[in-house]
């Protein structure tokens, strides 16, 4: 061999590692291991100057909710019970850029108070204070859901009236600023009955713009929209033209314009036969509706010839699990299957796989692309290791996973310091495919830990993420640059 032919050797050698590192996630900051509820999930993220504020949340715990500081660094070092408690706690949010956590709870007068507590940036509960109250009737209280727009400068309160029997549903929409001074409030009684358990979801544009998405069941599922026009409540029934909606998921823009996507039904199962899309602009009434039926090559991935002879052409036990949007305007409808059986040793949770649905902004189906990653696990508690993460970035939607099998009789050797296997998949503009193992963020010192199947955060080119060791007593965050 010649010393040119040696020099590239060595070359290459050296190359080889570092070209194996940036072909992986780089990760930017690890912080240290902290104390959590054994199987509290994460519910909320905020960023605080320079530092950081999460809400650990599980509701069946005596004291359900906790909010945890960490410094720049990312590591933790104070933690506060919620207030209040047993109280309700309703939701938190960030309006003016500063973290607000809403509860909800009952006076001495038997009436049902809306409190306010705000965060400041080192991560400090300021001085209550109570938003709003209202009446609650006959054992049956008031229930307060709150939603903001996305800069954070307008906030919509829906305040759902106490259960009548046999009464029309009264809702009341409260419009505050970002000072939460109020701005304007407007009674609405719905069409529908009233009924103990309800699903409302408010909307808040940027423009002030407000709706209201419904789901409602009588004899089937049904879904309405609402649309604040002035001091009046427009309403009007979500339909297609031949099929019933089944499921759906919304953005709204900042200029109002809210896009709605959704599966709908067969005649005869409750499953995805179709998908649709549609376009409200500051009306109840869609500016288009687009209809498609599952592609037969989708529905080949999770079903066999003989299943579909048996249980109808369609995707069973799915769910939707994420709506986005790219900055050209595309949309990404995610679904996932999961189902559960109840076995000897305790609850089998098993995920197929997920199917990928791509939109232009105009609302037409560019592809669709299923992929499979077979989690099989047993599980007695609900805190599981299963599911996805998904996230844009660079206009391409990416997905990250656990390797989960508990039925594999092969033992697996993990990297660094992990009991999983996490992987990355990223999606092209064709919908192909591709998978890299995402092992570097298990590269640090002390307790073995795997990956939360859910995303903290991300903030343009950066993602949060959280770790947790095998009893679900132990966190870490993470921050990855993208």
């Amino acid at each position: 061999m010649n010393y040119w032919s040696i020099c590239l050797a060595f070359l290459f050698f050296l190359l080889t590692p570092f070209s194996e590192l940036i072909s992986q996630d780089t990760v930017c900051l690890k912080g240290n291991e902290f104390d959590k509820i054994a199987e509290s999930k994460p519910t909320d993220f905020y960023f605080l100057e320079n530092n950081f504020g999460l809400v650990l949340g599980k509701k069946k715990s005596k004291i359900p909710y906790k909010f945890i500081f960490f410094d720049s660094n990312l590591n933790a070092s104070t933690q506060y019970d919620f207030p209040f408690e047993p109280q309700s706690f309703v939701e938190s949010l960030v309006v003016n850029e500063q973290p607000h956590l809403f509860f909800s709870r009952t006076n001495a007068e038997g009436k049902q108070e809306l409190i306010v507590q705000k965060i400041d940036s080192k991560g400090k509960f300021l001085p209550h204070f109570t938003l709003t109250t209202f009446n609650n009737l006959g054992g049956y209280k008031v229930n307060y859901k709150i939603a903001v727009s996305e800069d954070s400068k307008k906030i919509v309160l829906l305040v759902e009236h106490p259960f009548q029997k046999q009464s029309h549903e009264k809702i009341t929409l409260i419009l505050f600023d970002e000072q939460l001074q109020l701005i304007k409030i407007v009674d609405k009684t719905l069409d529908v009955l009233c009924k103990h358990k309800r699903t409302n979801l408010p909307i808040i544009s940027n423009n002030g713009s407000v709706y209201i998405l419904k789901k409602y069941f009588n004899k089937k599922s049904q879904y309405y929209i609402f649309h604040l026009n002035e001091n009046e409540v427009e309403q009007a029934k979500i339909s297609l033209r031949t099929r019933d909606v089944v499921s759906l998921r919304y953005l709204v823009n900042e200029n109002g314009v809210l896009n709605v996507f959704g599966f709908f039904k067969s005649p005869i199962v409750l499953n995805y036969e179709g998908f649709f899309s549609m376009k409200y602009d500051n009306s109840v009434e869609p500016d288009f509706r687009k209809e498609f039926f599952l592609p037969s090559s989708i529905v080949a991935k999770f079903k066999s010839k003989k299943e579909i002879k048996n249980k109808g052409f369609g995707l069973d036990d799915f769910k939707i699990k994420r709506l986005l949007t790219d900055s050209s305007g595309n949309f990404f409808l995610i679904a996932s299957h999961h189902s559960r059986f109840q076995i000897k040793e305790g609850v089998e949770n098993y995920r197929k796989g997920l199917v990928v649905f791509k939109f232009s902004k105009a609302g037409n189906y560019i592809w669709s692309s299923p992929f499979l990653y077979n989690q099989h696990e047993l599980s007695k508690s609900a805190a599981l290791w299963g599911s996805f993460i998904s996230y844009i970035n660079n206009n391409e939607l990416n997905i990250i996973y656990n390797s989960v099998n508990y039925k594999s009789k092969k033992t697996e050797e993990f990297q660094h310091n992990s009991f999983l296997s996490t992987n990355s998949v990223s999606f092209d503009d064709m919908g192909r495919s591709s998978t890299k193992q995402f092992s570097s963020i298990y590269n640090f010192k002390g307790e073995k830990m795997g990956l939360v199947p859910s995303l903290i955060s991300k903030n343009e080119n950066e993602l949060y993420l959280m770790l947790e060791n095998e009893n679900k007593t132990k966190g870490r965050l993470i921050k990855l640059a993208l």
